[in-house]
Formats: C-alpha cells, structure tokens, sequence
C-alpha cells in the first residue's frame, strides 16, 4: 500500500511576505476496495496503512465475522482487498462482547497514558490531519492507529485485536477526537469499559455509556479531565 503523507506544491498567504510557493506536508486519502467471496462488498476511503486491520475490523462491526478464524483467506492487490470466507459465514449474526465488571485506574494515569497517546503518531503532530486511536493495558501502550477517519482507525484497533487474539475488556481506550454515539457503540461491542478522549462527547455517548457501565472521559489535557459517566472507575486520592 502506498504511504500516507505525501508533498505537494502549494501557495501560502502571510501578511508579512504575501503569496509564496512552499511544500506542503499532506494527508493521504485512499479508496480501499473490499471484495467479498469474489463479490464487491464496498469501498472505504482510508489512509492507506494497516489496511488489513481495517478490513478485519470492519467486517466484524458489520457483523461479516465474528472472529479471525472466520476468514479462510486474505489478499491485497493494489486498491483492493479479497477476502474468502469460510462456509457458513456471513449470516450477519452477532456476538455479545458486554460485560457487567469494569475496570479502576488512577487518575494519574490517566493523563500520563494521554500523553504517550498524543505522541505515538508522527503524522498526527506533523499534519494534524489524522486521527489516533490507542488501546493501553494500563502501564504502557499496546498499540496506536492513524487514520483520516475516526471510524476507521477505531476499525484498525479491533482488527489488531482480532488478528492477535486479544481480549478487549480490560484495555483503555484512547482518541484525540470526540466521542460520539456511534464510536461508543463500537467500544460497547469490543468489551471496553474505560475511554479516554482528548475532545468532547456527546451526550448520546454520555447516555450510551452509562447504561453499559463504561467510564467516559473527555477533555484529558494536561493534569485534567472531565469524567462523564461512571467514576467509580478513576481512583483519585482527593476524591469528592
């Protein structure tokens, strides 16, 4: 797959010099066809890394597979993807990944996981034109993922999970954007009881999250957040 920055030439405006010609660090947008047992099953537009995590999470929020073993096999070509399934599959019925327990962590570490988080990604701080989402075991980070959609890089996560064979429900979730209803929704069915984000939630999120007992955290910046449902899940020595 290709990379995702590229240069380009573009004309820039200051007060101070006028119009002048630079190179412009830029986001690459791609299209990624998915093929399905030989058929096209759609077409999403990415940043073309961990293309296969994408795949593979995608098709599993879609309700296609349940688990890696449900893929007899997987091929890139160019801008496309060619997944077989095995017999039986894509019945579109869907597991529950909800659990009742959740998890503690120290407000400290909180923020401290929140700064590794925003400086995982080259691409991120050089451009800002993508998101990054990260999953954390609590000490360290597991892994990070960029994309130019936040949907996608959630996609990239589970996809690495799926791959793995990695049990979600006692990892940290992290974003540098909002969490909105439908990014919940997919947390939900990952298992994940703890989120931590950088921007803001919105209140169909904050609902969400309540009623499957995760702890939503926007706003993580320096030495503070705002804790929107469930605190019981952040321990904080002074806390009212």
């Amino acid at each position: 797959m290709d990379k995702a920055v590229s240069y380009a030439l573009i004309k820039r405006y200051s007060s101070e010099l006028g119009i002048v010609e630079l190179k412009d660090l830029m986001v690459v947008e791609q299209g990624i066809e998915i093929w399905l047992n030989g058929e096209p099953y759609r077409k999403i537009y990415c940043s073309p890394i961990a293309v296969d995590e994408l795949v593979i999470g995608s098709l599993a929020f879609d309700s296609i597979i349940n688990s890696i073993e449900d893929i007899k096999s997987f091929n890139m070509e160019a801008h496309r993807v060619y997944v077989s399934l095995i017999r039986g599959q894509e019945s579109g019925a869907r597991k529950g990944h909800e659990r009742e327990v959740g998890i503690k962590v120290d407000a400290q570490d909180i923020t401290r996981l929140m700064k590794l988080h925003l400086d995982a990604s080259d691409i991120h701080k050089q451009t800002g034109g993508v998101h990054i989402m990260s999953l954390s075991q609590g000490e360290k980070l597991l892994v990070s993922r960029e994309d130019v959609g936040r949907h996608n890089a959630v996609d990239k996560l589970y996809g690495y999970c799926l791959k793995n064979r990695l049990d979600c429900s006692s990892m940290i979730f992290l974003s540098s954007g909002r969490i909105s209803s439908e990014i919940i929704e997919k947390i939900i069915y990952m298992g994940i009881k703890l989120v931590v984000s950088r921007a803001t939630v919105t209140n169909l999120a904050q609902s969400k999250a309540v009623q499957a007992g995760i702890t939503l955290i926007g706003f993580a910046r320096g030495e503070r957040f705002n804790i929107y449902s469930h605190p019981e899940g952040i321990i904080a020595g002074n806390c009212r």
